[in-house]
């Protein structure tokens, strides 16, 4: 780990006092948001541990962290809405499914829980454009999430830059470790939160034709339009 933000730093070190920084900042989170590759997370905590020495400004840094969430989670929301059911396809098919059953039931504060699970915001977004949620409705919980995560990425580095004062990159490296221990409590409770059930079957009374007594359930509610009921 300690390789890694070095080279990072190695990197982002000759930009630290230019504005280029912050685009850079900004199209990581933004990229991240439909492409979840990209490890702005890592470099979010270790530029907010830099921040503690006064550079990069923890302002301009917030902002820009806030504005690429919400610019990646507006791609992210129009490419599931263009994708529908096809976008449940992929690794990120157990998040979407976990994404759908959130947004039935929370609606669109489901988008600012996914934001702290792995692969929670790319399954959300993209999901609540694939169920329509109202766009007015995932703006507001976009802009709830990212500056919501924009807070906690940075203060993590923070933290790590004011407990290794004497070192940003071991303080950048504390606060990775930190976030990275955090989100697999997150995905823990997550899980456990959902237990699976075993499904009950009555057995066939005797003497009782198993093809009559199969009929074709009504087809279910779209889930599109559940999910915009109970977000009005």
């Amino acid at each position: 780990m300690i390789r890694t933000v070095e080279g990072m730093f190695d990197l982002l070190t000759p930009l630290i006092s230019s504005p280029w920084l912050y685009l850079i900042v900004l199209a990581a989170v933004a990229v991240d948001g439909f492409l979840p590759i990209v490890p702005s997370e890592t470099l979010v905590i270790g530029l907010g541990a830099l921040s503690a020495t006064g550079r990069p400004n923890l302002a301009a840094l917030a902002v820009a962290v806030a504005a690429g969430g919400m610019a990646g989670d507006r791609v992210s929301y129009l490419l599931g809405r263009k994708a529908g059911r096809r976008a449940a396809r992929g690794k990120l098919a157990p998040a979407r499914a976990k994404a759908e059953r959130a947004l039935l039931k929370y609606g669109g504060a489901a988008i600012l829980f996914g934001r702290f699970l792995p692969y929670g915001r790319t399954a959300t977004t993209m999901t609540s454009g694939s169920v329509s949620l109202p766009r007015d409705r995932f703006r507001l919980f976009s802009a709830l999430a990212s500056a919501a995560w924009a807070a906690y990425a940075i203060g993590l580095g923070r933290l790590g830059g004011a407990t290794f004062a004497h070192s940003p990159l071991i303080g950048a490296a504390f606060g990775i470790a930190i976030g990275m221990t955090l989100a697999s409590l997150f995905a823990l409770v997550d899980k456990r939160r959902r237990p699976a059930r075993p499904i009950a079957i009555d057995p066939v009374p005797a003497g009782v034709d198993m093809e009559m007594t199969i009929t074709d359930p009504a087809p279910a509610a779209p889930v599109r339009e559940l999910v915009a009921a109970g977000s009005r």
